[in-house]
């Protein structure tokens, strides 16, 4: 019989000598780091992606997890993956963490207080290396108490928490400066001459809902406006929750010259509302968003809102779980501009 051919996989360290390099130099390419796509210069890189080519290796992150203690993932949790704001942000992150070799593990929340505990806890066993924390932080200290125990759970055992958006919890985060993004609005809305206003916020709980209504309304008092005079609605931040808050309005919001939606999905379930009960939109009634979700913006190219960047919160966050440690940054604010009519406001 023929002797049998040496039937083993090809391992890092054959792709190593193949293309002339260190073992770790091919590691890093190949597993790649904080730096991602930029280790070692480009000829390099392409010499060990093409030994690994020509090898027919492949990484094997299981391996790489038992000898790091670490995943190669990164964990975010966002309230729902159908609304365009989290799915944008979804986005976002995982751009970011590609170009680093790194994939993200999604897990929806629904705005559930106990789902979001449960799903912490489970991500315990998973040796995520981050964990970015993207839902609706709220105003209620028992459930951010709980929230901050898992997260404080996570972070000792070595994964890296980043928080998107303004909240107590204490962990390095991600934001804008809300209130004064929606102050603006609410001033050039009044400058183009609205003087009666209803708001569609979310729920009364969370800090970005309350963080923009404030700022709604001081941006409305800078102009002569009463705050007492805006009727509020509270619903969820969603599609829906704008759908039911105009409703609460009823045939009234006609007489409106703005109803300020907190959320560009909440915006679109109003306008669903508004066109059932025969208020045209657009005309005399001006309903406005927030987050300037480019789907809708482009649908609506004189949509009234706030461009918030919500992708890039992901390469922020991710570069807070990857490279904060070392830069001893703990906090990154992204500027956020309103739109009036489709175009953005000077500052």
């Amino acid at each position: 019989m023929p002797k049998r051919a040496d039937t083993r996989p090809p391992t890092l360290t054959d792709v190593a000598r193949l293309a002339g390099v260190s073992v770790p130099t091919a590691s890093r390419v190949l597993n790649g780091g904080v730096r991602g796509d930029a280790s070692g210069t480009a000829e390099l890189r392409e010499r060990v992606r093409s030994a690994a080519r020509t090898l027919g290796y492949a990484p094997n992150p299981a391996a790489q997890t038992i000898k790091g203690g670490r995943s190669k993932t990164i964990a975010l949790l966002v309230g729902d993956i159908e609304d365009q704001g989290s799915a944008t942000i979804i986005a976002g992150v995982m751009h970011a963490a590609e170009r680093r070799g790194l994939s993200v593990a999604v897990r929806a929340t629904a705005d559930d207080a106990r789902r979001e505990r449960r799903i912490l806890e489970a991500l315990r066993g998973e040796r995520h290396r981050g964990v970015i924390v993207a839902t609706g932080r709220t105003v209620d200290a028992a459930r951010e108490a709980a929230i901050g125990r898992e997260l404080g759970v996570l972070s000792e055992q070595g994964a890296r928490v980043v928080v998107i958006g303004d909240s107590t919890l204490g962990f390095p985060h991600v934001t804008i400066d809300t209130a004064a993004a929606a102050a603006a609005l609410a001033g050039a809305l009044a400058d183009d001459g609205a003087r009666s206003f209803a708001i569609l916020a979310g729920p009364e709980e969370q800090i970005t809902s309350r963080d923009r209504v404030a700022g709604f309304l001081a941006g409305l008092e800078s102009r002569g406006i009463p705050a007492e005079g805006v009727r509020i609605v509270h619903e969820e931040f969603s599609r829906n929750g704008g759908y039911a808050a105009f409703g609460e309005l009823g045939e009234g919001a006609s007489r409106l010259d703005v109803v300020a939606a907190m959320s560009d999905a909440m915006a679109v379930g109003a306008m669903v509302r508004a066109r059932e009960l025969g208020i045209p939109v657009p005309g005399p009634l001006q309903i406005t968003g927030f987050d300037r979700v480019p789907m809708i913006s482009d649908l609506l190219p004189e949509f009234s809102t706030v461009e918030v960047p919500l992708e890039a919160f992901g390469e922020a966050a991710v570069s807070l779980v990857l490279d904060g440690t070392e830069s001893k940054v703990d906090a990154v604010t992204l500027k956020a501009g309103p739109f009036l009519r489709g175009r953005r406001i000077a500052p």
